[in-house]
């Protein structure tokens, strides 16, 4: 069954559409970073007494950071089948399998939503949970303070192609020679049509006729390209517990900021942790493999108990890389 819910590809939401996130299991249930002149690094855990890992010295600060563990249970009675027609179908009853099967789709989906969460936090340098609790903050953890572009889009005469410039400058200095293949911004969606209907952009473009999409002559709604950067509006959003059990809808990117980062490169990790099985223990997951599921029978042949799990924590090595920019 692990292996049947693991078929479908991971592709709920942007970050995971655009393949920034590279999956990476791991035998442990924590990754090591160091950083050592603004470098964070990631070193594999290595077992008490046995070799040390090479070139480790000239550290400066080094943490460990917690695979954030993400158990979700059901239960099928007989109550869930019993005098049950199939969906669509007047004279086919439920199966099991059919029931088991359904209920292993509605727990991925639970899953995917989970991971997407962890991939917009990741992007903004904090991860954080439903609940709002903090699972790993790169900015806060190496006293690295974000770098930030304001583009004064209130302003008629601010030069867009100039600002363009100085965020792949800041990027190409973060990568240290590192290739990439290209710029992408994740915006808000104030941000996003402040920045496309921007007098600049318009009168750079408004005698341009090439194919491309032009703000200066058409409705550019979710994704433009100007001077180097390609922009996206983000819409997706996120419903939060509050601490009073009730869920607060919080935006994947503030609807005035946008976030610039490199695709292509090597530093974006979802790093996942083997399962919490006594037969998995300190056994890096295979490939592809983000959802573990176990099933028992429960007792007089009352019903199937189901346990799934995921161990996943995103994170960008260089978190440099991640440039926020403003209104």
């Amino acid at each position: 069954m692990t292996q049947a819910i693991n078929i479908p590809p991971y592709v709920t939401g942007r970050p995971a559409q655009l393949g920034i996130f590279t999956d990476t299991p791991i035998a442990t249930t924590y990754v090591r970073l160091v950083i050592k002149d603004g470098l964070i690094t990631v070193i594999p855990a290595r077992e008490r007494g046995g070799p040390a890992n090479k070139n480790m010295r000239g550290d400066v600060k080094a943490t460990l950071l917690d695979i954030p563990h993400f158990p979700l249970g059901d239960q099928i009675t007989p109550a869930d089948l019993q005098n049950l027609h199939a969906f669509g179908e007047d004279q086919q009853l439920l199966t099991l399998a059919g029931v088991v099967n359904d209920k292993l789709t509605d727990i991925r989906g639970k899953h995917d939503a989970t991971w997407n969460h962890l991939d917009w936090g990741a992007l903004n340098g904090v991860v954080l949970d439903a609940e709002g609790k903090e699972l790993a903050d790169l900015w806060a953890t190496f006293g690295i303070t974000q770098e930030e572009v304001d583009f004064a889009l209130d302003n008629t005469a601010t030069n867009v192609a100039a600002k363009n410039g100085e965020v792949k400058s800041l990027i190409r200095k973060a990568l240290r020679g590192t290739p990439s293949t290209g710029v992408i911004v994740l915006a808000g969606k104030a941000w996003y049509d402040a920045y496309v209907g921007h007098e600049f952009v318009r009168k750079s473009l408004e005698n341009y006729p090439g194919p491309t999409p032009n703000p200066a002559r058409d409705d550019v709604a979710d994704r433009f390209t100007f001077r180097g950067l390609t922009s996206e509006r983000i819409d997706e959003e996120f419903q939060v517990r509050l601490a009073n059990g009730t869920f607060e809808a919080q935006p994947a990117v503030a609807e005035d900021e946008a976030i610039a980062i490199p695709l292509g490169t090597p530093f974006f990790k979802r790093y996942i942790a083997p399962p919490d099985t006594i037969q998995d223990a300190n056994n890096a997951p295979r490939p592809g493999d983000k959802v573990f599921v176990s099933t028992d029978l429960l007792p007089h042949g009352k019903g199937m108990d189901i346990w799934t799990e995921s161990n996943v924590l995103p994170i960008c090595q260089r978190p440099d890389l991640m440039i926020k920019l403003t209104m």
